[in-house]
């Protein structure tokens, strides 16, 4: 069961034990790092809560009223029974791009729990990125799950269990999921037709997610780690704000104008080197995300401490929070080079 989605075996044997039971709690909270398939097994669990058909280990039946109208290859999702939450733009921080589960999507939820399944035994509601909930969407969530509505189940998913509420948490039977191995990345990576040796690198970088993996490779991820890759090999620098001049702020990977997501990119890069730098320097070389690059970053790491590159790495990782909180790209810059500058000469 489950087949068509890549590792989680212990997750899956434990989905359809589930569905067997007879008597079931009402809410189950998948969590886990993003872009593992969290919310593809929710809604491929979905499908099987909901069909008609009766032989074990045979759900989804792919033949039954309930299997044609959800069915996520064809993109039907005309099945009364199923609901599906995704974060929407908060209009007070749309200048932010702040994407959150609102009070009004769950107060739109409360509603609809008036209502019976009309199809199927259950009605299954899928919450994603349960962890975006404010507040107050957070409170009208949790009285829907201390009085569930009869016949209705729900699954929420989420990255982060610390930002849900402690009450949710209570009124859930929690999923823990772990990333893919590399073996399972690159080999789902082939299959979408992605040459070997880029797979291979996308799989150990995105280090067991497979949707970060697509997205490296969708945003030409390795142009910023070969701009990095350059970047932390000029170090020690004898005059850095020379160098950051004469690079004019790598501006042919990070624009100027609207280039934040870049400049996260660019800085995560940098971590993911300077780590790997770590892993080389302490002998565990065969750990390293950047496998493709393993002889020039032993190069590098003759010129550092491993100390100072753990200070190094606090440095990079400084860059990279400021540049999600959307700091200025030269101040982000400006500080990361002249930190880890620091670092590499042993002035910090």
């Amino acid at each position: 069961m489950f087949e068509q989605i890549t590792g989680h075996q212990q997750n899956k044997e434990f989905l359809e034990r589930f569905l067997n039971r007879e008597e079931r709690p009402h809410a189950l909270l998948f969590y886990g790092p993003e872009g593992i398939g969290k919310c593809l097994l929710a809604k491929e669990f979905a499908r099987a809560f909901l069909c008609h058909g009766t032989l074990p280990g045979k759900r989804p039946c792919n033949q039954c009223e309930s299997c044609r109208l959800l069915n996520f290859e064809t993109g039907n999702y005309a099945h009364p029974d199923y609901l599906y939450f995704d974060p929407m733009t908060d209009e007070e921080q749309e200048k932010k791009k702040t994407k959150i589960i609102s009070v009004s999507q769950i107060r739109s939820l409360i509603r609809q729990a008036a209502f019976g399944p009309t199809l199927s035994k259950h009605k299954i509601c899928i919450i994603n990125e349960a962890d975006t909930m404010n507040q107050e969407a957070a409170n009208s969530l949790l009285k829907l799950l201390e009085e569930p509505p009869d016949k209705w189940f729900f699954i929420l998913v989420a990255t982060s269990v610390s930002r849900l509420l402690p009450t949710i948490l209570s009124r859930v039977i929690q999923v823990r999921f772990t990333p893919l191995t590399v073996e399972e990345t690159k080999k789902v990576l082939l299959e979408k037709g992605i040459p070997e040796a880029e797979a291979d690198l996308l799989a150990h970088l995105s280090d067991g997610s497979l949707g970060q993996a697509l997205r490296f490779r969708e945003e030409r991820i390795l142009d910023y780690r070969n701009t990095a890759l350059k970047y932390v090999a000029e170090f020690p620098m004898q005059a850095p704000m020379s160098y950051l001049l004469q690079e004019d702020y790598f501006s042919d990977v990070i624009p100027s104008a609207g280039g934040n997501e870049q400049l996260q990119q660019f800085t995560a890069m940098i971590v993911s080197l300077l780590r790997d730098l770590l892993f080389v320097k302490n002998g565990l070389a065969e750990q390293a995300f950047n496998i493709d690059a393993l002889s020039q970053l032993r190069k590098i790491a003759g010129k550092w401490d491993a100390g100072r590159l753990h200070q190094a790495v606090e440095a990079a990782q400084e860059a990279s929070a400021a540049a999600a909180r959307r700091a200025n790209t030269k101040s982000v810059l400006d500080n990361m080079t002249f930190k880890i500058n620091a670092c590499c000469e042993g002035r910090v």
